[in-house]
Parts: C-alpha cells; sequence; structure tokens
C-alpha cells in the first residue's frame, strides 16, 4: 500500500489531482464513447435501416401504382388516356430500378445485412422478373386498345405473380421495419447501459476525489501534527524569545512538526536555561581565577626562590658522585690487578698439584719395581735352598755348587732385605706426596675462592662505577631539569598575568553573554522572576488518525 506519510506534500497533492484528472478522463472517454456510440446507432437507423425501409416502402407503392395504372388503361376507352397511363407506367418502372439498384447496393455495402434481407430482396427481384412480362403484355394489350385482352391478363395472370411481388416488398419492408426497431432497442439499452457507467464512474470519481482528500488531508495534518496556524504561532513566539508557549500534543504523536517544534522549543529552553547557568558560572568563575592567579604568582615567585637554591645544593651533589665514580674507577682498576695476580697464582698452584700427582704416580711405580724386585729375592732364595739341598745330595761333588748356593741364598736375603727397606721409604714417601697432593688440592680450592672473589669484588666495582656514572648524568639530567623547571617557572609567571588578564576578559565576556540571553524568557527563568506565575500549554487542533 502507497505510504503517504512519507511521501513530499507536493507528491501528495500531486497524486490527489492525479485521480481527479484520471478519472475525468476515463469519465469523459465513456461519454465520448457513449456519444460515438449512439451516433453510429441513430446514423445506422436513419441512414441505412430507415432508408432502405423506405425504398422497400417506395418500390411496394410503385408496384402498386403499376397495378393501378393497368386497371386505368382497363377501363380507359380514349387512347390519350391510355397513352399518358403507360408513359407514367413507364416513368413507374424507371423510379423502381433506381430504388431496386439504390437497395441493392446498400445491401451489399452494409456489412451488417442479414441473409433474410438478402433472401427477401432476391425473392422480391425474382417476382419482378416473373411478373414484368406479365405486365408489359397488359400495357402492350391496352396500347392496341384490346381492353378486354389486358382485363383477361390482369385478372388471370397479373394479379397473382402481383400479389407474390407485393408480398415479397411488403415482407422486406416488414423486415426493415423490425430491424430499425430492434437497432433503436439496441441503441436504447446501449444509451442506458452507458448513463449508468456514467454515472457510476461519476459516483467512483467523487468517492475517489473525497477519498483522496480526506487521506492527503489526514496525512498532512498528521505530519503536521495540528493546524499551520498554530505552528506558526509557536514560531513566532519562539522568534520573539518567548520559551515559555508550550503545546499540548498527542500522546502517540512522535514524529510531526509540532512535536519537533515543541521538542526544538523544550531543547531551546533548556540550552538557553544551561547557557544562562554556564554564564553565571563562568563570571563566578572568573573571579575565583584571577583570585587565585594572585596567590599563584606569590608561590610561583617562592618556587623559583626554592628551585635556585635546590640546583646549587644538586651542583654540590654532582661533585660529590663524580669523586665517587673516580674512586669506583680507581677500585675497579686494582681489582682488575688483584683478579690477573690471584689467577697467576691459580695457575702456579694447579702446577705444583700436577707435579705432586706426577710424583705420586712415579712412587706408585717404584713401589711396583721394588715388589718385582722382592719378588725376584724371594724366588732366588728358594732357588739357592734348593740348589743346597741338592748339593747336600751330590755330596763332594755338589760341595762348590752348595758354597755357591749359599752365597747366593745370602745376597737373595739381603735383595729381600734391601727391598723391604726400599718399599718402606717409598710408601712413606707415597704417604707424604698423597699429604702434600691433599695440601695442594686445598691450596687450589682456596686459591679458586680467592680468584672467585676477586672476580666478584670486580663486578661490584664495575657496578658501582656504573652506577656513579648513571648517577652523575642523572643527576646532571636532574640539574638540566631544575634549570628547566627555574626557566619555566618564571615563563608560568608571566603567563599567569597573562591568565589574570584573560579571567578578566571572560568576565566581562560572560557578562555580554547574559546580556544577549536575557531576551529569551524560559519557565525557569520566569518562575525564578514569579514564583506564583503558571502557564497554560497551547492547545492544538486534533490531527486525524487512522
Amino acid at each position: 500500500m502507497m505510504n503517504l506519510a512519507a511521501m513530499k506534500v507536493r507528491s501528495r497533492l500531486a497524486i490527489g489531482f492525479l485521480l481527479l484528472i484520471l478519472a475525468l478522463l476515463v469519465l469523459g472517454g465513456l461519454s465520448l464513447y457513449a456519444v460515438r456510440t449512439l451516433d453510429k446507432s441513430m446514423s445506422d437507423i436513419v441512414n441505412v435501416n430507415n432508408q432502405q425501409l423506405k425504398l422497400a416502402l417506395q418500390m411496394r407503392d410503385l408496384v402498386q401504382s403499376r397495378a393501378i395504372v393497368v386497371r386505368n388503361i382497363v377501363l380507359q376507352t380514349d387512347a390519350q388516356a391510355v397513352a399518358n397511363e403507360i408513359t407514367r407506367s413507364q416513368d413507374m418502372a424507371k423510379h423502381y430500378r433506381e430504388a431496386s439498384e439504390r437497395l441493392a447496393r446498400m445491401f451489399a455495402e452494409d456489412a451488417g445485412t442479414l441473409p433474410a434481407e438478402t433472401d427477401l430482396f432476391a425473392a422480391a427481384r425474382r417476382a419482378e422478373e416473373q411478373a414484368t412480362p406479365i405486365y408489359l403484355r397488359a400495357l402492350e394489350a391496352g396500347r392496341q386498345n384490346n381492353t378486354q385482352e389486358a382485363a383477361r391478363i390482369l385478372r388471370e395472370e397479373l394479379r397473382a405473380k402481383q400479389d407474390a411481388w407485393l408480398d415479397q416488398l411488403m415482407a422486406l419492408a416488414n423486415l426493415e421495419t423490425k430491424l430499425s426497431d430492434e437497432s433503436a432497442g439496441q441503441a436504447a439499452q446501449t444509451s442506458a447501459r452507458l448513463r449508468n457507467a456514467i454515472v457510476v464512474i461519476m459516483a467512483v470519481a467523487v468517492l475517489a476525489g473525497v477519498l483522496s482528500a480526506w487521506l492527503i488531508t489526514r496525512s498532512i495534518l498528521r505530519q503536521l501534527g495540528g493546524e499551520p496556524a498554530d505552528a506558526q504561532k509557536l514560531a513566532g513566539a519562539i522568534a520573539s524569545g518567548d520559551l515559555t508557549t508550550a503545546l499540548t500534543l498527542d500522546g502517540r504523536d512522535r514524529s510531526s512538526l509540532m512535536y519537533s517544534l515543541e521538542t526544538m522549543r523544550m531543547q531551546l529552553a533548556s540550552t538557553v536555561g544551561t547557557i544562562v547557568s554556564a554564564a553565571e558560572s563562568i563570571s563566578t568563575a572568573s573571579a575565583q581565577i584571577a583570585e587565585g592567579n594572585a596567590d599563584l604568582s606569590q608561590r610561583t615567585e617562592e618556587q623559583a626562590a626554592s628551585l635556585e637554591e635546590t640546583a646549587a645544593s644538586i651542583e654540590e651533589m654532582t661533585s660529590t658522585v663524580r669523586m665517587n665514580q673516580d674512586n669506583a674507577a680507581s677500585g675497579s682498576s686494582l681489582a682488575v690487578d688483584c683478579s690477573q695476580l690471584t689467577g697467576e697464582a691459580g695457575r702456579v698452584v694447579g702446577q705444583v698439584v700436577d707435579a705432586i700427582g706426577a710424583i705420586s704416580t712415579d712412587a706408585e711405580r717404584v713401589g711396583e719395581i721394588v715388589s718385582v724386585i722382592d719378588s725376584i729375592a724371594f724366588q732366588t732364595n728358594i732357588l739357592a735352598l734348593n740348589a743346597a739341598v741338592e748339593a747336600a745330595r751330590a755330596g763332594e761333588q755338589g760341595r762348590g755348587f752348595a758354597v755357591v748356593a749359599t752365597e747366593v741364598r745370602a745376597l737373595a736375603q739381603r735383595s729381600a732385605t734391601a727391598a723391604k727397606e726400599i718399599k718402606g721409604l717409598i710408601e712413606n714417601s707415597k704417604r707424604a706426596v698423597q699429604g702434600g697432593e691433599a695440601l695442594a688440592a686445598t691450596a687450589g680450592e682456596q686459591m679458586q675462592k680467592v680468584l672467585d672473589a676477586v672476580a666478584r669484588l670486580k663486578e661490584v666495582t664495575v657496578e658501582i662505577a656504573s652506577a656513579s656514572a648513571e648517577q652523575t648524568s642523572g643527576i646532571e639530567q636532574v640539574n638540566v631539569a631544575v634549570s628547566q623547571m627555574d626557566t619555566m617557572t618564571q615563563q608560568n609567571a608571566a603567563l599567569v598575568e597573562e591568565s589574570a588578564a584573560a579571567a578578566g576578559a571572560m568576565a566581562t565576556q560572560a557578562k555580554e553573554l547574559l546580556q544577549a540571553v536575557a531576551r529569551f524568557k524560559t519557565e525557569r527563568r520566569t518562575a525564578a522572576a514569579h514564583p506564583g506565575a503558571r502557564y497554560e500549554p497551547l492547545a492544538l487542533a486534533a490531527p486525524a488518525h487512522a
């Protein structure tokens, strides 16, 4: 369905008038069609049916008149009178042929010609063809003054043919009369139908016009939310500065012009009230800012003096930190030297440990060799003992061999004794070496601890030097920052003076703003000025609703 509320007013009015114009065009077209249809119907009746009926009746009358001529010829005795009747008959025959030819053309040209018409006309022509020769014989007998023959032809031959001819022409005339009446009836029915259609279309057009006018009026009033005069009155009140004139709106209205105007008035009144409150607050605040600026100026000067003292103290602190940095650098250098010396000592102790380990290894090897010698001496002693036994068994032959065996055994015993002594000395030396090795290992561990401590001392000294450098850099930055703060404090002092001037200017502008909005009349300001005053809202004409 067409949404009128979404259209422009121009479009709605255009649609309404377009519908009316369309209805008028339909009504005019139907009227023209009715006039044309009736005109054609009447033209057919007058120019076709009536003409055909007229020609059929004319042909019938001419046939009857020619029958009267034959009767007159039979009754006449005067030759001149007979000649006159014959001349009349010839003229009638000529008129009959003309009427017959014209009627034939009309039947041929008219697409609405009925078969019954052509059949009757053909029958009439056949009757004519049958009656005409007899008729001419009767005329010839009358011209020859043979009235009896003419009477006989008329009575015995022509009358029957002539009656049949007249009957066909009369039937054709009756058919044309019937068709003319039917055409007239159809025209009347068509006229009635068209009249009813025109009445219906007029009623529909009137109803459509009324409905479109009602719909357009309702949509416009709903969009306006009331009468335009109320909107004009409210706009005039707002233009004059009166923001207390309210509108009474329908509770369902959320999109009309009146609702928008009322919302605008309320928001404008709220805005003006806010501006007034803000201007008063600005005026008060500007005075307070001016007082605060004076105090701030004094505190800024005091802060500048304190910053100068702080800068001097920081300068002394910078010198002290720099001395600490130099001492930390010297300590770091000494720690590096000590670390190098301790490393050398650690390496020497390591070499001692390695040498003692080698001595211990050699002692163990000598012990093994002495054990081998002791074993050889033991085996030699056994062999010598066995040799002595064998020499004793040999008697005198083995005495020299026994002496040698005894000497060998004595040497073996002395070797064993010497090996035991050497082994004892080696065991003592081995125990001494193991003790020295343990002491050397302990010395190496202690030296490593000393080396680790020296390395840690070196790291701490380096960290102290780095921290001292960072402190120096930080203090220098603080010194720069204090200098900048001093500069900024002086600038702040100048800005405080400018702020005081700006506060004065803002107070002046706040007064001017209050004077500018003083022309607006709001409910809050009026209620403050007149506590007992009440305001009635502007009543609106109720808009049309579906």
